[in-house]
């Protein structure tokens, strides 16, 4: 992720417009000054229409509409492969994938045998076959409850919309020239749109869909652009030339900026510059506090591409190693040698520093919503993660296998998420004793010593933190699900997100009882989410014990000059009285208070 900022010369403002401030979601840091240009980038695939309205053929025509379609899906594929091709240059490794996983979708034999069926059966025109089946995909994919996964409906949007194009002869929009110091202003960008902007006039994107983990996000980082995402009817307020101040880190956009906010922000990149060179320079001391503790840095990666993220922030590990991409952007379901391979390349890169692989966390929703639109009534309470895994135990089993093997190459821990008993935990370690038995057979070479442990992500294993660390090697703390789980609540959803409080006395209650039950075993806690990210937090969650905060690359440089900033004493008494607060804003108040005093310059990092 980069952190370099980007500014432009903004108009001055008119003494007849009131700045407006809008909060939406830090995609990509940086803060942009510039113009707006509004875009309508024409993405959505046409909409729904009446059965009256579909194009329908003979018989005799549904060879050539099957002829047109393949040739459709045949220039997608030249499309999107000469795209990658003018892109690998200024693109890493891990963004241009982006663009494989499209070619996956124009490859995808199941979508295109519907395709063909609906114009054999049904006798429908190549273009209303393709519209009436890619829906049913969209909708279904949109419908599930992770905004993860509802993001990889804008992929399949993206290609739709050029298979659509292709199928009407229409042309594609190509690199556009941009007037000087444009910041892009949509309801969506595909992957597509970002790709092929003018990078040397674009200084910032203002959308009002996605999230940090869409793959426009990811692009803009890639592309060192300030981005701010998830700004619901944002751009019915703007018009292109309004002035606008983009800050990518704290998630703001500011309309019509006054004299004093245009001063404040070209003073505050001076300063983010400076510091975050700063941190790069810190990037191979340790996280160590003034009384001499030392706490493990480590980030969250979502596939193996983040890998050299870790590397380059300085990262003591891999604490978080998603799996869920090998799903999710496959045709198929990945089979052990392929998850085995990526297993062994993330071990080999880091070198013996650990590598924690989180088993499948998605829901049987999200493997079968483009197959069946199998939905789930309250998929955050149903078959997810190693409950799904239990019922399809080979899903399981395959994963295992693949990650025991990779174990020989480098330092890697095997986590389980959504434990909430003990018998899961021991039903688990059974299995996986079963397939090392397995590999002993076949002769297979695999780490037989690989450490085990479990996510502590709802409130159930908390409380029964005590007998779940008799049987593992380490603990995790999931806190966005804990905190979700334990207070109730949607954090997406906006109506009672307010209620997401991280600084809860529940909350730390559970956390500290976590900690004290590894403690009495002698095994390690992490925490991950969002939580081990926010600077302002880090005095407290070290002084409740964690032994181990895991985190995006780009937050490890200022978590880690805050805890060289610190003593565990003043922690520990931080945590104690956050522990007897009655309100979350007392307690929040408290830690705030303290990581600002600790680290004066935190201001500019926030």
């Amino acid at each position: 992720m980069s952190d370099e900022t980007t500014s432009g010369s903004a108009p001055s403002p008119s003494p007849a417009q009131k700045e407006v401030l809008y909060h939406g979601i830090p995609a990509s840091p940086g803060i942009a000054i510039g113009t707006v240009l509004l875009m309508d980038n024409g993405a959505a695939i046409p909409p729904e229409r009446e059965a009256d309205q579909e194009e329908t053929i003979s018989e005799d025509q549904a060879d050539r509409e099957v002829e047109l379609f393949h040739a459709a899906l045949k220039q997608t594929r030249l499309e999107i492969k000469e795209m990658q091709k003018q892109l690998q240059n200024s693109l890493e490794e891990r963004e241009a994938g982006i663009f494989d996983a499209h070619l996956l979708i124009v490859d995808d034999r199941m979508l295109s045998g519907e395709v063909e069926n609906a114009i054999r059966k049904k006798q429908l025109s190549a273009a209303s076959a393709f519209r009436k089946v890619i829906q049913k995909y969209i909708a279904a994919i949109s419908s599930v409850s992770d905004r993860y996964l509802q993001e990889r409906a804008g992929d399949v949007k993206d290609v739709a919309t050029r298979i659509t194009k292709n199928l009407h002869g229409l042309e594609h929009r190509t690199a556009e020239k941009l007037p000087g110091q444009s910041i892009i202003a949509a309801r969506d960008l595909t992957p597509s749109d970002t790709a092929m902007l003018d990078r040397d006039n674009t200084l910032g994107f203002a959308i009002e869909t996605g999230s940090r983990t869409s793959h426009t996000a990811i692009l803009a980082r890639s592309l060192q652009i300030p981005a701010v995402v998830g700004m619901q009817h944002f751009c019915e307020r703007l018009h292109t030339g309004d002035p606008l101040i983009i800050d990518g880190y704290l998630g703001l956009v500011i309309v019509h900026p006054d004299e004093e906010t245009l001063d404040l922000y070209r003073r505050k990149m001076e300063r983010r510059e400076q510091l975050y060179a700063e941190l790069l320079q810190e990037s191979r001391m340790r996280a160590e506090t003034l009384d001499g503790y030392c706490i493990q840095l480590s980030a969250n990666v979502e596939d193996i591409s983040g890998v050299a993220e870790v590397q380059r922030c300085g990262a003591e590990g891999i604490g978080l190693f998603r799996t869920e991409y090998l799903y999710l952007n496959a045709a198929t379901l990945p089979d052990e040698e392929t998850q085995y391979q990526v297993f062994r390349k993330a071990a080999a890169d880091m070198h013996g520093r650990p590598v924690v692989i989180r088993t499948l966390d998605i829901g049987g929703d999200k493997l079968e919503s483009t197959i069946s639109a199998y939905r789930e009534p309250n998929p955050f309470l149903g078959m997810r993660a190693i409950r799904l895994c239990r019922d399809k135990p080979e899903l399981m089993r395959t994963q295992m296998r693949a990650v025991l093997r990779a174990g020989t190459a480098g330092n890697i821990r095997l986590l389980f998420p959504m434990v909430s008993s003990v018998d899961e935990i021991d039903d688990l370690l059974d299995m996986l004793d079963e397939e090392k038995k397995k590999l002993m057979s076949a002769q297979q070479p695999f780490n037989g010593a690989m450490e085990v442990g479990v996510m502590i992500e709802i409130p159930s294993a908390a409380v029964i933190a005590e007998e779940l660390a008799s049987r593992v090697d380490f603990f995790s703390i999931g806190s966005n699900d804990l905190i979700q789980y334990s207070l109730a609540v949607d954090r997406s959803n906006e109506k009672v997100a307010y209620l997401y409080n991280p600084t809860h006395p529940a909350v730390l209650t559970l956390i500290r009882d976590t900690v004290r039950a590894a403690r009495k075993n002698d095994i390690p806690v992490c925490i991950c989410g969002e939580i081990a990210a926010d600077p302002l937090l880090t005095p407290l969650l070290v002084g409740l014990g964690v032994s181990e905060l895991s985190m995006s690359p780009a937050s490890v440089g200022p978590v880690r000059r805050l805890i060289r900033r610190i003593t565990m004493h003043g922690a520990e008494e931080l945590a104690e009285k956050a522990l007897s607060c009655r309100t979350a804003s007392e307690s929040l108040a408290l830690t705030s208070e303290y990581a600002k005093k600790a680290l004066p310059e935190l201001a500019s990092l926030l």
